[in-house]
C-alpha cells in the first residue's frame, strides 16, 4: 500500500511543482509561495511514504526526514523575501540558515550510508577540506561572474561549506564504499542540489539574473534533488 502513497505523493509533487513554476513565472505573490510551500510539503510526504515502506534503517531515515523539513521552512523564508519585500533580508538570512541546517542533517545521512555510518575520520577531513576549497572558490569568483554577495558573503561562505560538503561525502562515498544504488542516487541529488545553487545565486545576486529561464532551471534542479533524497528511502 505505501509504494501507491509514495507514487500518488510523487505525481502530485510533480503537479504541484509544475502549478508553481507556471504561476512564479506569471505574476508570483502569495498564491506561489503557497504553492511552493505545497510542492515542498510534497517531498517531505514522499519521503514518509517511502520510509513507511522501508523502515529498515530508522537513524537515515531520521535524518533525511529532517533534512527535508528544513528544506521546506528553507523554500517558505526565501519566497517570502518577495511577498514582503521591505523585510527581504530578515528573510533571506532565515532562508540560508534553513538550507544550512537542510545539510547539517544531509551529511550524516550520507555518511549513514557508507555502511553503519562508520568510515575512517581522515574522509570526513577529506570531503570538509575539499568543501573549505569548493566554497573558497565559488566566493573568489565573485567578480568573473558578475555577482554581489554583499553583506551575505560570510553566511554563503559557511553555506557553501555544508552544500558541498553532502555532495563530496556522496561523490567520495562511492569511491570509498564502492557503488551503491542508495549512494549513487545521493551523490545525483547532491549535485542537483549544488547546480541549483547556483543558479540561484545568479537570479538573487546578479543584475539581470533573475530571469524565467533561469527561475525554471533553479527549482527544476531544486525539486528533483529533493525528491531524489525522499526517494532514497524506499531502497531496501
Amino acid at each position: 500500500m505505501y509504494q501507491y502513497i509514495y507514487a500518488t505523493a510523487v505525481i502530485v509533487g510533480v503537479l504541484v511543482t509544475v502549478a508553481f513554476l507556471i504561476l512564479r513565472v506569471m505574476r508570483g505573490g502569495i498564491g506561489a509561495m503557497f504553492l511552493k510551500a505545497g510542492a515542498s510539503i510534497c517531498f517531505i510526504g514522499t519521503a514518509f511514504s517511502a520510509f513507511a515502506f522501508n523502515n529498515k534503517e530508522m537513524e537515515y531515515g531520521i535524518l533525511v526526514i529532517m533534512g527535508l523539513i528544513f528544506g521546506l521552512l528553507g523554500d517558505v523564508w526565501l519566497d517570502m523575501k518577495y511577498v514582503y519585500k521591505q523585510h527581504n533580508h530578515i528573510y533571506t538570512y532565515a532562508g540560508i540558515i534553513c538550507f544550512i541546517a537542510n545539510h547539517v542533517f544531509y551529511i550524516p545521512a550520507v555518511a549513514f550510508k557508507y555502511g553503519e555510518g562508520q568510515f575512517e575520520w581522515w574522509y570526513a577531513v577529506i570531503n570538509i577540506v575539499a568543501s573549505v576549497i569548493f566554497a573558497t572558490i565559488t566566493l573568489a569568483l565573485e567578480k568573473p561572474m558578475k555577482v554581489k554577495y554583499g553583506r551575505y558573503k560570510k553566511i554563503l561562505f559557511l553555506y557553501g561549506v555544508f552544500l558541498s560538503c553532502t555532495m563530496f561525502t556522496a561523490i567520495n562515498g562511492l569511491f570509498y564504499k564502492g557503488f551503491s544504488k542508495e549512494l549513487f542516487m545521493l551523490a545525483i541529488a547532491s549535485v542537483l542540489f549544488t547546480l541549483s545553487d547556483l543558479v540561484l545565486s545568479n537570479i538573487y545576486f546578479k543584475e539581470g539574473g533573475n530571469t524565467k529561464p533561469n527561475v525554471i532551471v533553479n527549482h527544476l534542479l531544486y525539486y528533483a534533488a529533493q525528491f531524489t533524497f525522499a526517494s532514497t528511502l524506499l531502497l531496501k
